[in-house]
C-alpha cells in the first residue's frame, strides 16, 4: 500500500514545512511544535509499518536527551540547553525533511514503471476492444471494469499477473486511476468506435 504512504508522507512533509516557518517566527515554540508533529507522525505511519518510524523515534530520543543534559559534541558547551535543543531540533527536521523526500521519490520511481508497464497493457486492450474506453466512468467501477478486462485478455494476463504479484490491489487502483483520468482528459485518447456505456 505505498501509495496511502505516499500521500501520508505528503500530508506531513507539508506540516513539517509549517513546523519549519514556526522557527523563523516564533522560534519559542519551535521545539514543541517540532516534538509533537513528530508524534503524530510516527502514530500515523506506524499503523502502515513504515521503517521511517524508527528515524522518528530515534531524532524524539536525541531531543529527549538534550533536556536531560547530554550535549552534542558539535555543539557549544556556553549554549543554553533551550538553544541547544533548537539546533538540534531544525537540524533533526532538515535530515527527516530529506528523508521523506527520498521516500517518496522512490514511490514515485515505482509507480512510474509500473504505471508504464500498464499504459502497454491498456494499449494493447485499446487494440482489442476500443469500445470499453469509449464512454469509460472514471470510478471505482470503470477501474474494476479495466482490470477485469486485463486479466481475460490473452495478450495482458501475463502483465496483469505480474502487477498483481508486486502490488497490491490498492496500488493498482491508484495507478490505474490516475491513467485513466489521462484517457478521459484526452491526454491518452483511445479509439472511438462504439456507444457502449460502463
Amino acid at each position: 500500500m505505498q501509495c496511502i504512504l505516499r500521500e501520508k508522507l505528503l500530508i506531513h512533509s507539508r506540516k513539517l514545512t509549517e513546523i519549519s516557518n514556526i522557527y523563523q517566527t516564533d522560534s519559542s515554540r519551535f521545539v514543541d511544535a517540532y516534538i509533537k508533529w513528530i508524534d503524530e507522525a510516527e502514530n500515523d505511519l506506524s499503523v502502515l509499518r513504515s521503517p521511517i518510524c524508527i528515524l522518528l523515534q530515534s531524532e524524539k530520543s536525541s531531543l529527549n536527551s538534550v533536556l536531560d543534559g547530554f550535549l552534542p559534541n558539535y555543539i557549544q558547551a556556553d549554549k543554553s540547553i533551550r538553544k541547544i535543543q533548537k539546533v538540534v531540533a531544525a537540524q533533526s527536521l532538515e535530515r527527516i525533511s530529506k528523508e521523506i523526500y527520498v521516500r517518496i521519490e522512490n514511490i514515485d520511481n515505482l509507480f512510474d514503471q509500473f504505471n508504464e508497464k500498464l499504459c502497454h497493457s491498456i494499449a494493447v486492450l485499446v487494440s482489442k476492444e476500443p469500445e470499453v474506453f469509449q464512454r469509460l466512468q472514471l470510478n471505482q467501477k470503470g477501474v474494476a471494469i479495466i482490470l477485469e478486462k486485463l486479466s481475460m485478455l490473452p495478450e495482458t494476463i501475463p502483465m496483469y499477473n505480474y502487477l498483481c504479484a508486486k502490488l497490491s490491489s490498492t496500488d493498482i487502483n491508484y495507478i490505474l486511476m490516475d491513467i485513466l483520468q489521462k484517457i478521459v482528459s484526452n491526454k491518452f485518447p483511445p479509439h472511438k468506435t462504439s456507444h457502449t456505456q460502463y
